[in-house]
């Protein structure tokens, strides 16, 4: 009860401290009544989670809890409280067969991946599906007709939707459909009393004057752990001007080896707070917001997920509580400054990492060299606001860029090196060149045009252009474009968008079969299907991803096999390599068959309207790909065919 209490006191005054800062709707007193909630599996007995509320994922933060099942389906699932069903689906990805009980304290449980409603919901679902002849489906039914008593069995817990493994997905949202965390609700059947882990961190310039360690680029630190359970970082920091923290960081619990998100984190220098975050309440409506709050750029490159320990620019995410500087720290002197991170957990167990910060001399100058060296490249990169120049082995006693800016030409002198590279900034709000020289060698920036977030507006090039909406951009965006082929490159896959934005593209050569040829996203090997209507010699898309995307023809049909057609079922499994499957459909004797489909094992199945009814008649399964090839395979009813065992008479 003492850790209860705290819980709460702790929460409502971080909330009325931000209340100010945030919407109507997030200026509430949080609450969290003890016993209101049933564990809704194996309530009573001990139990652990494979996922908690805030824990990082692709594309959004982790919405509940993943309450593992004994890595088995078909756990019974129990109402957490009496409440209704508000909501009902069944879907192919996200989470699967789910049901959402409203209570009548007006917040919302949420339970996902079942592998079965409970008998009289699975029937009103199955019979909607059989109305509107779908597998995927979304039910909204009369308030009070599925009403369930606190504890009593709901569904089944299962592996459907885009779940890795066997678990129940749970959540608990208040009246305004924001995520709460339910670990505050004081279930017992979780214990805790592993603190976080630090495992990396890194500090990065925060504008065109910051540096760390000299240069212009984010470096990264292990911490390491003492033998009092504290954190420290082998290798000395230097910086100056303004940088700013990312984290990677995770809590561990007791008894699992799975890594969850943080609760808290809250960093001080020199004994002043600068940032602190608090993962207690999230709107549903602003998850893809995730992306703009991690370093998306590293993640995008090597799957690491950098929490960034500052507010970014185009943060909707009310989660902080910062200085004038929104987090980010800021260096103006030589002198060494302590800085010190806590991170905690639901449960309040913590770890903390203390380091020092050694301002270094602004503004250093570059050195002189008595030789001259052609660079042997030239590469362009844009960071925010900063155009990068990087010239490998580029040696001058006199050296500068020339920039060519709407005709004119703009020299500069490097502003560092880098190890073998002179490294030249520019601040793009300044100008955009469209291309640089040094020495010999001239190199294109593809600079387009510079799109602000907030308000639509439109690109158009000769080859292609780009609708934005004024939902797109977290972010003032420096838009880069180059068109080879049949391929178009848009920025990089590193800048993070919030919203779809529209392209239109004339490739180099129109496709012979357009019917056939969409949009692919290219990443590392891979395409992925994006779509795409053709107008003649161009075909328009909409992309929430930036980077390289390029015309490709799918004229395989998708692959079919069936397992079984019986009176009683009809098993197979189904599959398209190219462009993913976009529907399917199987009809006995003309009528309508619901087929049930798993799409991560290809699985598909069917679910009679009444069991009792053998089916009769030509079995005709139609699997239809989004590049609109199809494959349909006709049959006939065939009664399995029943092997059995020998039995070896053992010898007396």
């Amino acid at each position: 009860m003492q850790y209860y209490l705290r819980t709460i006191v702790r929460s409502v005054l971080f909330v009325l401290g931000l209340a100010g800062a945030l919407p109507h709707s997030f200026a509430q007193k949080l609450t969290y009544p003890k016993g209101y909630y049933q564990f809704p599996i194996r309530p009573g007995l001990p139990n652990s989670l494979a996922g908690g509320l805030g824990d990082l994922r692709s594309n959004h933060f982790h919405a509940g809890l993943d309450i593992r099942t004994e890595q088995r389906e078909g756990l019974p699932v129990y109402a957490a409280a009496e409440g209704f069903v508000y909501k009902v689906a069944v879907q192919r990805t996200g989470y699967g067969n789910v049901i959402y009980l409203r209570h009548p304290n007006g917040q919302t449980s949420v339970y996902g991946h079942l592998l079965k409603f409970s008998p009289s919901l699975a029937a009103y679902v199955r019979e909607e599906q059989y109305k509107k002849q779908t597998f995927e489906i979304e039910l909204f039914p009369e308030e009070g007709k599925y009403a369930f008593r606190k504890g009593e069995l709901i569904a089944l817990s299962g592996n459907t939707g885009g779940s890795a493994g066997p678990h129940l997905h749970f959540e608990i949202r208040d009246s305004n459909n924001n995520y709460l965390n339910p670990l505050y609700f004081g279930f017992n059947e979780i214990k805790d009393v592993t603190p976080p882990k630090f495992v990396n961190l890194a500090i990065r310039p925060m504008d065109i004057n910051g540096r760390v360690s000299g240069q212009f680029d984010r470096k990264v630190y292990s911490p390491v752990k003492q033998a009092d359970g504290s954190y420290k970082l082998k290798d000395t920091v230097t910086a100056t001007g303004l940088v700013g923290i990312d984290l990677v960081a995770h809590d561990q619990m007791t008894g699992t080896g799975f890594r969850y998100g943080l609760q808290c984190i809250e960093i001080k220098m020199d004994g002043r707070e600068l940032f602190s975050y608090n993962m207690e309440i999230f709107p549903s409506t602003l998850t893809r917001d995730y992306n703009n709050l991690i370093d998306y750029q590293t993640e995008q490159q090597t799957g690491q997920r950098y929490l960034r320990c500052y507010v970014p620019d185009g943060n909707n995410f009310n989660l902080y509580k910062t200085d004038l500087y929104k987090g980010k720290l800021n260096i103006t002197d030589t002198l060494s400054h302590e800085v010190r991170i806590r991170i905690s957990d639901s449960y309040e167990n913590a770890s903390e990492l203390v380091f020092s910060i050694k301002g270094e001399v602004p503004n250093p100058l570059v050195p002189v060299f008595d030789k001259e060296v052609n660079p042997e490249y030239v590469l362009t990169d844009v960071q925010e606001n900063t155009l990068i120049v990087k010239a490998k082995y580029y040696r001058s006693s006199m050296p500068f860029a020339t920039y060519f800016v709407e005709g004119k030409e703009i020299k500069k002198t490097p502003d560092l090196y880098a190890g073998e590279s002179a490294i030249f900034l520019t601040d793009l709000r300044e100008y955009r060149p469209d291309s640089v020289k040094i020495n010999n060698t001239i190199v294109k920036t593809f600079l387009r045009s510079q799109i602000l977030p907030g308000t639509a507006s439109s690109y158009k090039a000769e080859k292609w252009s780009v609708d934005f909406k004024n939902t797109s951009l977290f972010d003032t965006l420096f838009l880069t474009g180059q068109r080879n082929f049949n391929a178009l490159t848009i920025n990089n896959r590193g800048i993070a968008l919030n919203d779809n934005i529209a392209i239109t593209f004339t490739p180099e050569k129109a496709p012979e079969n357009k019917d056939r040829t969409h949009m692919y996203r290219y990443l590392d090997g891979y395409y992925r299907f994006l779509g795409g209507v053709w107008n003649e010699d161009q075909i328009q898309f909409d992309t929430r991803e930036l980077g390289t995307f390029v015309t490709l023809a799918d004229t395989l049909p998708p692959k079919l096999r069936l397992v079984e057609h019986s009176k009683n079922r009809i098993t197979g499994f189904i599959g398209d390599n190219t462009s993913g499957i976009d529907h399917f459909k199987a009809t006995v004797g003309g009528e309508w068959v619901l087929l049930n489909y798993d799409y991560k094992k290809g699985f598909i199945w069917s679910e009679k309207l009444d069991d009792s009814i053998p089916f009769d008649g030509e079995v005709v399964v139609e699997v239809t790909d989004r590049a609109g090839n199809s494959t349909i395979l006709r049959t006939e009813l065939v009664d399995p065919v029943v092997v059995r065992k020998k039995v070896k008479k053992r010898k007396r």
